[in-house]
């Protein structure tokens, strides 16, 4: 495996509760899915035919063909092509790959923008006389994003998993209520949002999209799904309540974090209303190679499902 995708604090996660796996039904119609843990990868597949060649690995390793045809209904899954994009500052030295990875950077957002308008515009009650119904809110993100990462920080922190279950998706919060779970007894935690940090760049939408994700009955559920980039100042104490509650030595620590959040929330068929967004976990950063692998690997698998069909 590749670069995992932290979907919480580090410090917050301990001891690592085991691996739980988790499968989308179909990666070419809903896209990619996840395994849950305290550190997710992102699979795909890269079924290349019959030439013999090695398959790229995307950022979080590679999904063979058998492994499709058991992949189980009723997830949460990522949307296809999500990318949190690199400041041109890390982008390949190499001129090929930099325009490359510019390249694959506008596409991934026109893409985004397409669909969004797409849902719009078949939204509408009449075309080109009735307002659309749908709206993606996307000046709400960042607060929301915002709000639910304080909530899921101080709840993981306090043990609280009726707030967990209420903010995550069903996946999420099994991973974080099986880590609390783990958590020796007597030890109390505390945590603090000290600041936000790099204001001059954070919080941002790094990425924001719609789509289609089937279901188990053979119906097609709508999600809009927005990657909010929150960088901030945290502060985590341990206490020991055997010991009357005193601090445990050593166990404060401040640290400086970048998060690039998941949020997504499903979109009703027929009147287009949102509902609340969850959690869905966190990405890492993108490489030129990653997304790449990620690209190619998932238009194999459009190929396959096409060859199958």
């Amino acid at each position: 495996m590749a670069d995992l995708i932290r979907i919480s604090r580090p410090w917050l996660l301990s001891p690592r509760p085991p691996r739980l796996q988790w499968r989308a039904p179909s990666p070419i119609l809903c896209g990619l899915y996840r395994t849950i843990s305290t550190t997710a990868p992102r699979p795909y597949a890269a079924k290349r035919g019959p030439k013999k060649t090695k398959p790229l690995k995307s950022r979080s390793g590679s999904l063979k063909k058998d492994d499709i045809s058991q992949l189980q209904p009723n997830m949460t899954l990522l949307l296809p092509e999500t990318l949190v994009a690199p400041p041109l500052s890390r982008y390949p030295r190499q001129p090929t790959k930099f325009a490359q990875m510019l390249w694959l950077h506008l596409r991934a957002r026109a893409q985004s923008i397409w669909t969004v308008v797409s849902l719009k515009a078949t939204s509408q009650p009449k075309i080109f006389t009735s307002r659309p119904l749908f709206k993606f809110h996307k000046s709400a993100a960042i607060p929301t994003a915002k709000a639910l990462h304080v909530q899921m920080s101080a709840a993981m922190a306090h043990g609280d998993k009726d707030t967990l279950r209420s903010i995550c998706t069903p996946e999420l919060f099994m991973t974080l209520a099986s880590t609390i779970d783990s958590r020796p007894k007597g030890t109390r935690v505390e945590w603090d949002l000290v600041r936000y940090d790099k204001r001059w760049r954070y919080p941002r939408i790094a990425d924001w999209r719609v789509g289609y994700q089937p279901q188990p009955d053979g119906s097609m559920r709508l999600l809009k799904q927005a990657v909010v980039s929150i960088a901030s100042v945290q502060r985590i104490t341990r206490y020991d309540d055997a010991k009357g509650g005193v601090k445990i030595p050593g166990s404060e620590r401040v640290r400086h974090m970048t998060k690039h959040l998941v949020l997504q929330a499903e979109v009703d068929n027929v009147t287009y209303e949102p509902h609340p967004w969850h959690i869905w976990g966190s990405l890492s950063e993108a490489t030129y190679e990653s997304y790449k692998a990620d690209v190619e690997n998932i238009r194999a698998l459009m190929v396959e499902q096409t060859k199958t069909s």
